[in-house]
């Protein structure tokens, strides 16, 4: 025979396990059918409904999620704050807000769908070569502030995936800034 204290310490155990079951599959609720949305297989330069219109309405990852609290949220934030860029800055935040919504396609269009941690691993990992592949190695001090204001050095460190993708775009820069002096370019 089990005492009492330890039956309730089991039910206890079981119901918490129970709960976070429950709040697991909340935060990835079973995704909708894949966009049948032109502009979900083709997002449109310098707009940022993809996230909302192709990813978020599909996999609704909630305001915290990435479709919405990331890749919308900073798509817009660069978008308002577009001024402080130099005529090469602006070109390469359309050319990195582009890219960063086109490395998502596949997960808005196509029929197997994905989670959203998923989604939102997939995404950062395509940030550094989004922002290296468009020129961020070669943009003017005025720029590199300007990324820094609008990104804000605390989010950063925010997440894990967002401090991965910052290392991994100063790695990738370094690399480019090395290639330049062995070839007496810089």
């Amino acid at each position: 025979m089990i005492p009492v204290a330890r039956k309730w310490f089991y039910i206890l155990v079981v119901l918490g396990l129970c709960i976070a079951y429950l709040l697991r599959r909340a935060q990835d609720p079973k995704p909708g059918p894949p966009s049948t949305d032109p502009a979900c297989a083709s997002p449109p330069m310098d707009q940022c409904a993809f996230y909302a219109d192709c990813l978020e309405s599909r996999y609704q990852c909630g305001l915290a999620g990435y479709p919405i609290g990331y890749g919308q949220y900073y798509c817009q934030k660069f978008s308002n704050e577009s001024t402080l860029f130099d005529t090469r800055g602006v070109r390469w935040m359309l050319d990195t807000m582009h890219c960063l919504q086109l490395a998502l396609v596949s997960d808005a269009v196509n029929a197997t769908p994905t989670t959203c941690q998923a989604l939102r691993g997939r995404a950062f990992a395509s940030h550094a070569g989004c922002y290296v592949g468009n020129g961020f190695c070669t943009l003017g001090v005025k720029d590199w502030e300007a990324v820094l204001e609008i990104v804000n050095i605390m989010a950063l460190f925010s997440s894990w995936d967002a401090l991965k993708a910052a290392i991994e775009t100063a790695t990738d820069c370094s690399g480019f800034y090395a290639f330049m002096v062995e070839k007496g370019i810089f």
